[in-house]
């Protein structure tokens, strides 16, 4: 059976069966999948499911479809563990090996579905992140099942640089983890490789452990590269641990590779920023030499006579030492002393000048500037942000290209930088709209804005022009209310002599009065359908048609005074139609609010 797992910004996971040919993601109600974070759209993507393949598709989001780091277009294939990144949450697709399927476990029948179960899995709302909530099931599946973690193999499985989630990761039913102390013996330790912290050891004495720039972390290390809370540590049920990046400015990689989180293996180096951590079992000791870093296991664990038997040791040495000295001087002659040996006591480091002028190795990054990198990349982000309000993209673009985590670019100036991409024509559609206002053409710019309402790096400027065309508006209005009404007389109609020629006039300006109001040109479409009542003020086709104008353009306008001539000419119609006409139950219902 195929699976998609959901992971939230904070590592808590849903799991979802896929058993339809098609699932929907997006955040309004009606797909099948419901994100309701802000960076996911309405309809944001697709998943289908064709023969033994899974594919993806991007439906129009406007913060697009990631897989494995590289955004999609179209529709792509995905495999088992590939990172699928939508706005805040990460998903990736598992298939179950049916060869599995007598391991599992059922979830609490309590959770089945019922026959009356939505098809729709919500999310919660971006007010509180995601619970951590059970396994969820989709109507057509009476039951779903988890891997049982008593199968899970001792040996941690090879790192993949897109499996960031497995199956047997999830909390699935089991409770939120509680935080729990661990025995300072059993405990594996993290020590850091490089800078001037080499050599230092953090034991992992708790089942969860944050890490970070700041005191209030459980492990902090006070570097400029680290953010202030960088990732923290987790210790799962069945014994493994993880690490999960706490959506840090330089972010996390494993052994030379990037993750969101990642299960950990003894000997793994961990490198947050630009600093670089060992993780080792309880027991093991790390020699750190120029470039390298061994580890030596030690054949028990350390217990409190480890001093004392260092020192005999040392004494043994000294005394045989001493003995060798002299059996060598009274039958060689004249030799130089051999300095005795020291022996460290177990589980001690060995560090060369750990915090004296540590060696500069290839890991070490060069010293950094007295500008932080950190504080840096916050100005380029500050400096983009508001030349991107100023409308310079071009200036913005130079700011963010600059942003970088050693030889990567920051993750926000990517965002920044694919929002740009998507942006830059809106800033045509903007001036176009602002040319419009100069002229006085409301209409046309009330038309051009309306296609680029969804901006959000140019909402200001949006809003500011927005504001204009309304006060635009009401100024017309006014003008329109205190000037008295202006006879003039009508060079277009030619007298009408008989009844034949006034009905072929009535019916040529009803239809050029109704051409008008498709094409969108509201005062054409006024005059005509008004010179059509002067010849006929009685005409239920002119009044009717009219009103419908008048409603059209008050509704997208937001203008009372046209609804409310829409209103006086519907009841006009109303006396003046005949009594069967076919319109009369729909007028009638717009009057009553029924639209």
């Amino acid at each position: 059976m195929l699976k998609l797992i959901i992971e939230d910004d904070e590592g808590r996971k849903t799991v979802v069966p896929f058993v339809r040919d098609e699932i929907t993601i997006g955040r309004q109600e009606g797909n099948t999948i419901r994100l309701t974070e802000r960076n996911v759209s309405r309809r944001h993507a697709r998943l289908l499911r064709q023969s033994l393949n899974v594919l993806i598709e991007d439906l129009g989001s406007y913060n697009g479809i990631k897989v494995n780091g590289d955004r999609i277009t179209g529709q792509v294939q995905v495999q088992d563990g590939d990172l699928i990144q939508i706005g805040d949450y990460d998903l990736a697709i598992q298939r179950e090996e049916e060869a599995r399927a007598a391991q599992t476990v059922p979830l609490d029948p309590s959770r089945a579905p019922t026959a009356t179960a939505t098809a729709t899995v919500k999310l919660p709302d971006p007010g509180a992140t995601m619970p951590a909530l059970p396994v969820v099931n989709v109507p057509e599946v009476s039951e779903d099942e988890i891997e049982d973690l008593s199968n899970v193999p001792d040996e941690p499985p090879r790192h993949q640089s897109t499996a960031v989630i497995r199956i047997d990761q999830v909390s699935g039913s089991r409770p939120q983890r509680s935080v729990q102390a661990l025995d300072p013996n059993d405990a594996p330790r993290l020590v850091v490789l490089n800078t001037d912290f080499a050599g230092r050891e953090f034991p992992c004495t708790s089942t969860e452990l944050r890490i970070g720039r700041t005191d209030d972390n459980d492990i902090a290390i006070d570097h400029r590269s680290l953010s202030r809370t960088h990732c923290k540590l987790v210790r799962e049920d069945s014994g493994e641990w993880k690490v999960i990046d706490l959506q840090s400015a330089n972010g996390l990689m494993v052994n030379g590779e990037p993750y969101a989180q990642v299960t950990l293996r003894l000997g793994d180096v961990l490198e947050l920023g630009h600093l670089k951590l060992k993780f080792i079992a309880a027991g093991d000791s790390v020699t750190i030499n120029s470039g390298t870093s061994n580890v030596t296991r030690e054949s028990s664990k350390p217990s409190s006579k480890g001093p004392l038997i260092a020192v005999v040791v040392a004494l043994l040495v000294i005394v045989l030492g001493g003995g060798g000295y002299a059996l060598m001087k009274s039958s060689t002659g004249p030799v130089k002393p051999v300095k005795p040996t020291v022996v460290d006591p177990p589980n001690k480091p060995v560090v060369e000048n750990p915090n004296v002028n540590p060696p500069t190795t290839p890991e070490d990054p060069p010293k950094q500037p007295a500008v932080d990198v950190e504080q840096k990349n916050e100005k380029l982000i500050a400096d983009a942000e508001a030349s991107i309000a100023e409308g310079d993209f071009t200036t913005a673009e130079g700011y963010l290209q600059q942003c970088k985590v050693g030889a990567s670019p920051c993750p926000k100036a990517q965002t920044l930088l694919a929002q740009i991409s998507t942006e830059k024509p809106f800033l045509k559609v903007l001036d176009d709209a602002k040319k419009a206002l100069d002229k006085g053409d409301v209409d046309k710019a009330g038309t051009l804005l309306s296609t680029v309402s969804q901006t959000r790096l140019l909402a200001a400027r949006y809003r500011e022009l927005d504001q204009a065309r309304q006060a635009a508006v009401q100024a017309i209005i006014a003008a329109n209310a205190n000037r008295p009404p202006v006879v003039k007389p009508d060079p277009v109609v030619a007298p009408v002599n008989n009844d034949a020629a006034k009905r072929a006039q009535l019916e040529k300006l009803l239809a050029e009065g109704k051409q008008a109001k498709k094409e969108g040109s509201f005062k054409t479409a006024i005059d005509k359908l008004n010179k059509c009542l002067e010849l006929d003020k009685t005409n239920a086709d002119c009044t009717v048609s009219l009103a419908s104008v008048y409603a059209t353009r008050g509704n997208k306008e937001n203008n009372e005074a046209d609804n409310a001539k829409a209103k006086q000419l519907y009841e006009q119609f109303l006396k003046v139609c005949a009594p069967g006409d076919a319109r009369i139950a729909r007028v009638k219902e717009i009057l009553a609010g029924k639209q």
